[in-house]
């Protein structure tokens, strides 16, 4: 059976109404790649249910949005910019911290890759482009969506990373749609992967079985990046090979 993956997205107003919503690309890309069950986490779990949510799922996906991690989770400055989900920082900020403690298998995709940082007490940067030495990290809002989701800028893994054996290659082109990065690393997390201005552009939960954040977006068409068909397919495995540990009956007297 597949493993069940939760996909923690937004909760946003649509036509003045509250939606639990989480993008189409990041279901398919669990489903074909990494051979998971996507199922929407909705931001109505309270911290009473956490324990609950983690013991029910073989992995966790925490998924890109329009919105920002909000400056009062992270001593940020109060002008740093939205907009904001505050329903989701109350969910994934207290979840991630949990699946870390159980050895849940994650994987963190842009606003979930600065989730992840700030969970684990890390900080942000609120605007890169205002950091000296910084690239731009956005492709152009009003481009045709291919464009926007094209390859933007090679990232460069850390000499001896053991994500070069997860995406297969040291070096290679990715998107780029994100205004806000990473400054201030958070607890247990190494920084795997740069962008050529430095800015890091995927990190590891050390000492985890499969806790691995990245800035870009890899659910976009992995067919046609096979580093992001590979990441999906690791998270899928070690989701799986929770399943099956958590599905295996313990033999006969075991404690």
């Amino acid at each position: 059976m597949r493993p069940l993956i939760a996909l923690v997205g937004d909760l946003r107003d649509l036509s003045g109404l509250p939606h639990h919503i989480v993008g189409d690309k990041y279901a398919r890309a669990v489903h074909a790649f990494a051979g998971g069950l996507p199922t929407l986490l909705t931001a109505v779990i309270d911290r009473d249910d956490i324990g609950a949510v983690v013991s029910a799922f073989d992995g966790f996906l925490f998924t890109g949005s329009p919105s920002n991690v909000h400056p009062d989770r992270w001593g940020g400055p109060p002008q740093a910019p939205g907009p904001f989900d505050p329903a989701r920082d109350d969910l994934s900020l207290p979840l991630i911290q949990a699946i870390i403690a159980a050895d849940v298998p994650a994987l963190f995709i842009c606003r979930g890759f600065q989730e992840l940082n700030v969970a684990q007490g890390g900080t942000l940067e609120p605007e890169l482009r205002a950091v000296p030495g910084r690239m731009l990290h956005h492709a152009p809002e009003d481009a045709p969506m291919d464009r926007q989701y094209a390859p933007f800028h090679d990232v460069e893994l850390v000499p001896g990373s053991p994500l070069i054996d997860v995406f297969g290659s040291a070096r290679f082109a990715v998107n780029s749609l994100h205004y806000q990065g990473l400054a201030r690393i958070g607890r247990r997390l190494s920084v795997e992967a740069r962008a050529p201005d430095g800015t890091p552009e995927a990190v590891r939960v050390s000492d985890h079985p499969f806790a691995v954040g990245v800035q870009w977006h890899p659910e976009y068409r992995p067919e046609l990046s096979p580093p992001g068909a590979r990441l999906f397919a690791a998270f899928g495995a070690a989701a799986a090979d929770r399943r099956r540990r958590r599905t295996t009956p313990a033999p006969y007297g075991a404690t």
